[in-house]
């Protein structure tokens, strides 16, 4: 068996390396285990937590406004195994809340704890010198919402048209912030100014402000909104100025509707709307006249038909209809001459009424002297009818064919009996 030889082992460098080291691990743990058992160090760095131990103040139903952000510098001090790996995390800095007893703003001293269970009873920790208080806003938290004012006095419209609407999207807006702050908000205000004259619809980002009840613009370093800027759609519409007319109804085929002297209160409109609806308009509809309800010397109210999209600029939303019946009358026939027209081919019409008393036509006055009731008919459309065999009362219109100037008012109906052939 060879001898082990020290010589050869003493001479090789990696084993040298590996004692050197070992050597050194046993001195520092001796150093600081023994000889420096009470080591000091400076940990830098450590925020301020201002949530810890809140419940001091929660409970009297108060928040922190001002959102401070802290850092302090530790003094450490102890076993010197273990506060080489001390950490700012291992310890909390955390304001005394104790005094706070209300709203308003305090200065608080600081207070430093250990929070890992293995360094306590072994290190020390105080706060260097330097920041050793905090200052604090505190107050009762409010939230209101309010909707948003959009403020068009910047605005400048193009001759020709009009600002039909303001909306924002957004339409209201939540703040939050404390309570002597949000008490003096009373508005949320997106004020809107363009450059140059508008002449079409726009959709623009405005930012958003707070103001008061005097429309004072209020700088509220703690209250916040939960939106800054809103999105605001500015509604512009062409102004166009069109006649109005009225539409008769229940007009026999042979009446001139031009021979009745009829006007409007007001004969022309002033509306707005999108430019590409207006432009396709050349009048306006005041509704529809029943010429069957005429009667002499009566006005009527006719309410203005606006397309969709179009707005009245005048707020107006109804005119009058007056007839100018001068030189005009009623007279009262007895009409006997009673026919019935487009009747289906597989039915059989028979009207059983004879005659219809007190027919009243309205016309020039010389026009109703000079008629007879053999110039006046009685006419049924069957095509109006919902044929049915059996006996049906159904209506009729009054002609009088020789004379453009002359119609009936009033309805009329007569008795009928229908077979199947």
């Amino acid at each position: 068996m060879k001898k082990f030889k020290w010589e050869k082992l003493w001479g090789d460098r990696r084993f040298l390396l590996l004692l050197s080291l070992g050597i050194a691990v046993l001195l520092w743990l001796y150093v600081t285990m023994s000889v420096m058992p009470n080591t000091s160090t400076t940990l830098s760095g450590v925020p301020v937590d201002f949530d810890y131990d809140s419940a001091k103040y929660t409970t009297l139903g108060l928040d922190i406004v001002n959102e401070p952000s802290y850092t302090v510098d530790l003094s450490l001090s102890g076993d010197g195994s273990v506060l080489g790996a001390a950490r700012a995390s291992d310890f909390v800095v955390y304001p005394d809340y104790s005094s706070v007893k209300g709203a308003g703003s305090q200065i608080l001293n600081l207070n430093v704890k250990i929070i890992n269970p293995d360094l306590e009873n072994r290190v020390t920790a105080t706060i260097e010198r330097g920041r050793r208080t905090v200052d604090v806003v505190f107050d009762t938290i409010l939230t209101k919402t309010l909707p948003v004012t959009v403020e068009t006095s910047g605005l400048h419209i193009a001759e020709g048209y009009s600002l039909n609407k303001v909306s924002s999207s957004p339409s209201e807006i939540t703040i939050t912030g404390p309570s002597t702050e949000v008490s003096q908000v009373t508005a949320v205000v997106a004020p809107l100014s363009m450059e140059g004259e508008l002449s079409e619809s726009q959709l623009v980002q405005v930012p958003l402000e707070m103001r008061d009840a005097n429309g004072k613009t209020l700088d509220l370093p703690y209250t916040t909104m939960e939106d800054d800027i809103v999105d605001v759609t500015v509604s512009v519409y062409k102004q166009v100025e069109l006649p109005l007319v009225v539409n008769f109804i229940n007009v026999p085929s042979y009446f001139d509707v031009n021979t009745l002297q009829y006007s409007l209160s007001q004969e022309t409109l002033l509306v707005s709307g999108p430019e590409r609806v207006v432009n396709n308009l050349t009048e306006l509809s005041v509704g529809s006249f029943d010429l069957s309800t005429f009667s002499l010397d009566k006005d009527y109210q006719m309410n203005v038909e606006l397309p969709d999209g179009i707005v009245s600029n005048e707020n107006v939303s109804s005119v009058t209809l007056s007839f100018d019946t001068t030189g005009m009358s009623e007279r009262s026939f007895n009409v006997s001459q009673i026919s019935v027209i487009n009747v289906p081919a597989n039915y059989q019409v028979e009207v059983t009424t004879k005659r219809i008393n007190n027919v009243v036509l309205v016309g020039p006055e010389e026009d109703l002297e000079q008629l007879s009731a053999g110039s006046i008919e009685a006419r049924i459309n069957a095509e109006d009818l919902q044929v049915a065999v059996g006996t049906q009362t159904v209506a009729v219109q009054i002609q009088v064919p020789s004379n453009p100037r002359v119609f009936a008012i009033g309805t009329y109906t007569v008795t009928c009996n229908i077979t199947s052939r």
